[in-house]
C-alpha cells in the first residue's frame, strides 16, 4: 500500500476529504498510476490514516477519503 505525506490542515468537510494533489504538479503527477477507490497509509507526521482515493475529473485533483477507524498516533 502506497504511503503518502499528508497535510491533515487541508481537511476539506462537506464531503470530508484531503487534497494530495492536482495533476501538472509532483504530488498529483506521482499518483496519476494509481486510481479511485484504492487505499493509501496518510502520514501526518504524528498520525496515520487509511484513505481511499478519488480522483476529480473536473478538479484535475486526488483527493483522498480517510477512514477514522483506522488511525495511528504516532510518537515523535
Amino acid at each position: 500500500m502506497l504511503r503518502s505525506i499528508a497535510d491533515f490542515n487541508t481537511l476539506q468537510v462537506d464531503p470530508e476529504k484531503l487534497l494530495l494533489g492536482t495533476v501538472g504538479t509532483p504530488n498529483g503527477d506521482r499518483l496519476c498510476g494509481l486510481h479511485s477507490g484504492e487505499q493509501v497509509i496518510l502520514d501526518g507526521g504524528d498520525l496515520e490514516v487509511i484513505a481511499t482515493l478519488q480522483f476529480d475529473e473536473k478538479q484535475q485533483a486526488w483527493f483522498a477519503l480517510p477512514d477514522w477507524t483506522t488511525h495511528k498516533e504516532l510518537s515523535v
